[in-house]
């Protein structure tokens, strides 16, 4: 069975998207090839074309990244997903994590 590559998109890349790559990567290895990005220039990992190639599914944190996409990469929009988590957690916080757990089971994403 063919693996299902994920991108989670915040910001910076430094809080969300990077707890929801090791949120996965420890947890779902197995179904997925995890990465995660930012869209702010200045930070490690800045989402790029090569990313949303790679790519099935993009999930963004909240509506500013989703317009990020729709104003910079707008033939990759059908790929994208809001997942609606601001920025106000630390990074691995229990309560992002809660936020995540939550997220999974209300998506259905792991059955």
């Amino acid at each position: 069975m063919k693996r299902k590559k994920l991108l989670f998109v915040c910001n910076c890349n430094l809080n969300r998207s990077p707890t929801f790559e090791k949120y996965f990567n420890k947890n779902f290895n197995y179904l997925f090839d995890i990465k995660s990005a930012g869209t702010l220039y200045g930070y490690p990992f800045i989402l790029n074309e090569e990313l949303l190639k790679w790519a099935n599914k993009v999930y963004v944190m909240d509506l500013i990244q989703e317009k990020y996409i729709a104003d910079n990469y707008p033939e990759y929009l059908k790929k994208v997903e809001v997942i609606g988590i601001s920025d106000q957690y630390d990074p691995h916080s229990i309560e992002l994590i809660e936020l995540i757990e939550y997220w999974i089971k209300k998506r259905k994403l792991i059955k």
